[in-house]
């Protein structure tokens, strides 16, 4: 039967089993990684991808734990085929890579395994493992390096082809070679062993589907599930209007200095497919933070596949549906020698929220709800890394220590509600977070707190997730050393359609403090108990800080945007939010203007009416020229979904609020009143914490959009400017 034939008259429930299949192999491939690594970057916060491909780099089906991989593990196999000829290959062979430059990894702690998969003497496809290892030689531990000025200072680079295993034997040169270059080679190869096993596990089960069902068949449906997946995403893409969109972002630093680095997108909708563009971002710099083309293929589509593909098949025709470009030698695609340690959590997590706000700006338009209300707040999405190197005080063994806790970052604002607290990066989505109780038992740490923190999330008729919070001190190591990068720290994730941004990250070492007093006394050490002889902010990006006993490390992460005008949030949600002390009564009242009380409903509404009446009056004073509300608000509003303004058929922009005109433009901010703050001292107003930027040539400022008719805020943007 021709494929032709079999899109005519195919068997659904086949089609449907095999896709199954594939996708539970993927994810037994990841089991079996847990369950031979030794490393709790793996075991414990599941930072690695699993995947199968055909005999062309096309991939069948893709695991849940990192989606961030798809575009490096792609390019991997892609760049493997061109390195060796498949006649070279042969069962029981695996070949490892790390080389964003050569390999497509997203850094070179992402090291892949590709093992080729036979069946009856012919390729049919490929295994592929990725996992962070927690060291890879270069010059800082842990494999992240600020100070780099180029690659070769970084890490082992392991280009395409490099053969780890040879008909199913290590490649003993190729181990002696990996393990004279790390800090700690038995865990390193132990964590290569075990992307080797999944891999054959990965093998034994596709080739027992195969056959099962025949080569014949299996082909021809895997290539028809990609065909249907593809048209899924194009029909959904069909809904969306014909438009360019663009906006930018803003990295932070790149190790060396602190200025702000351009990641800029075009993004056009046409017909049933999607071009992004990042001509306009800064070209490559000498600093860690360049993005490689497979980590920024994998970024873009974390973000596409999120709002557009939530519930379809991920294989290679979820992919066909979107084209990505990027100018060679830029940030966002470098060329050699340009350091990439780090480019995947700051550039590449830049471009999923472009790609966020800017397919939130465009299926808005959409006459279709399913789409439509797709639109969501900006995640945290970053990586609030900290690593940590020393030496045990009872043993004396050496330990790198990358703390996963670091990828609790708060989601973006929902239609249907409030972002998840802690909820982690858009393109990590299956990362989990650390037991702090398995982070001392394996690393001389005694956590003080871990909790939400409070200040991080992003205000709105539905706010952004909160991140975390959390301190730790050493226990059982007299002095060690930290690498730290706090990506989002000054210029935060946008909320939508009148959300406010969330909060920033960062990090700051307690030095001389109280705590041996405060243990022994059996205080619970807090920010109240806690006293220092000097409070040390961090650098966004800093290496080689020393941390002794008795010091606290104090870590903070960043929030989701909200969406929608905080002033329209139900009074029940902000009261709720005052009872579980994520917001003062304060805030309740200055920011949402909601007046809580102890009457029955626990807030008086004549005065809420009154207060949130008074901010909206406020607001328009502020603008210049001052303006003067000439509407009230006459809209109920019960969720979000009510807070986003709408088009009607003649293309004009209503307020959610009092349903006046916003205006034909693309956007609804033509006949909008605007007021521009530095935005760390705005967003404190609104309880969200950030590192001030407002000073110099790149300063960050807030500029909050409001309808002119009502005062109802209806967007906010942070803006770049002196």
């Amino acid at each position: 039967m021709t494929r032709s034939d079999l899109r005519a008259d195919f068997d659904p429930i086949t089609l449907e089993v095999i896709r199954m299949r594939l996708d539970n192999i993927v994810e037994e491939m990841g089991i079996a990684m847990i369950r031979s690594s030794g490393s709790p970057v793996i075991t414990e916060a599941r930072d690695y991808n699993t995947a199968l491909f055909d005999h062309q780099g096309r991939f069948f089906s893709y695991s849940d734990a990192v989606q961030l991989h798809i575009g490096s593990g792609g390019v991997a196999v892609r760049s493997l085929l061109e390195a060796i000829p498949t006649e070279e290959m042969h069962p029981g062979d695996a070949f490892i890579s790390n080389d964003p430059h050569t390999a497509g990894s997203s850094h070179p702690p992402d090291t892949t395994v590709i093992s080729p998969i036979f069946f009856g003497g012919t390729l049919v496809g490929f295994a592929q493992s990725q996992a962070h290892l927690v060291d890879v030689g270069g010059m800082t531990p842990g494999g992240f390096a600020p100070a780099a000025r180029d690659c070769y200072a970084e890490a082992l680079r392991l280009p395409p082809g490099m053969k780890i295993f040879d008909r199913g034997e290590p490649v003993d040169a190729m181990r002696r070679l990996i393990a004279n270059n790390v800090r700690v080679p038995v865990l390193h190869w132990n964590d290569i062993r075990s992307m080797v096993a999944s891999n054959n596990t990965g093998i034994r089960r596709l080739q027992a589907t195969i056959e099962e069902f025949g080569l014949d068949e299996f082909r021809n449906y895997t290539a028809l599930s990609f065909e249907l997946a593809e048209e899924v995403l194009r029909q959904r893409i069909r809904e969306i209007p014909d438009g360019t969109f663009h906006s930018e972002e803003w990295v932070e630093g790149n190790g060396h200095d602190d200025g702000l680095i351009k990641v800029a997108c075009t993004m056009t909708v046409s017909g049933d497919s999607i071009a992004f563009d990042f001509a306009g971002s800064s070209p490559q710099t000498d600093g860690f933070v360049n993005c490689s083309f497979g980590a920024l293929v994998g970024s873009v589509a974390t973000a596409a596949v999120a709002l557009l593909g939530w519930d379809v098949p991920f294989n290679e025709g979820v992919m066909r549906a979107f084209d990505v470009t990027a100018p060679r030698g830029t940030v966002v695609n470098p060329d050699v020698p340009a350091p990439v340690s780090n480019g995947h959590l700051t550039t590449g997590v830049r471009a999923t929220r472009l790609v966020t706000r800017l397919l939130s700006q465009a299926c808005v338009r959409s006459g279709n709800l399913q789409v439509s209300r797709r639109v969501q707040g900006e995640w945290g999405d970053s990586w609030t890394g900290g690593i940590t190197a020393g030496t045990r005080r009872d043993t004396g063994e050496f330990f790198v220590w990358f703390n996963m806790d670091g990828g609790g970052t708060g989601t973006g604002a929902q239609v249907v509600g409030d972002g998840l607290d802690a909820g982690g990066a858009m393109g990590a989505v299956g990362n989990m977070l650390p037991d702090v109780e398995m982070n001392e038992l394996l690393y001389p740490s005694l956590y003080l707190w871990k909790r939400l923190a409070v200040d991080s999330c992003g205000p709105g008729t539905s706010r952004g997730g909160m991140g975390l919070d959390f301190a730790w001190t050493l226990w059982g190591a007299e002095e060690t050393t930290e690498t730290v990068f706090s990506p989002t720290a000054a210029v935060p994730p946008w909320g939508f359609a009148g959300g406010c941004p969330g909060g920033g990250s960062g990090f700051a070492v307690l030095r001389d403090t109280n705590l041996d007093r405060l243990l022994s006394e059996r205080v619970a050490p807090d920010n109240a108990t806690i006293e220092a002889a000097t409070v040390e902010q961090l650098p966004v990006n800093a290496q080689g800080v020393a941390l002794r006993a008795g010091d606290v490390l104090h870590c903070w992460i960043a929030g989701g945007g909200g969406m929608g005008d905080p002033l329209l949030r139900p009074a029940s949600q902000v009261v709720a939010d005052v009872r579980d002390s994520y917001v003062s009564p304060e805030l309740a009242r200055s920011l949402y203007g909601v007046v809580v009380d102890r009457g029955a409903e626990g807030w008086d509404a004549a005065a809420t009416d009154a207060q949130r009446t008074a901010i909206r009056r406020a607001r328009l004073a502020d603008a210049e020229p001052a303006v003067s509300p000439t509407r009230e608000v006459v809209a109920e509003i019960t969720s979000a979904a009510d807070a986003i303004p709408t088009v009607d058929d003649d293309g004009e922009w209503r307020c959610p609020a009092c349903r006046s005109s916003l205006g034909t433009s693309p956007g609804w901010t033509a006949e909008t009143v605007a007021v521009s703050r530095p935005a760390a001292a705005r967003l404190a107003d609104h309880g969200v914490k950030a590192r001030d930027r407002s000073g110099g040539e790149q300063g960050v400022w807030l500029e909050e959009h409001y309808c002119r008719h009502c005062g109802t805020q209806v967007q906010t943007q942070l803006l770049v400017k002196p």
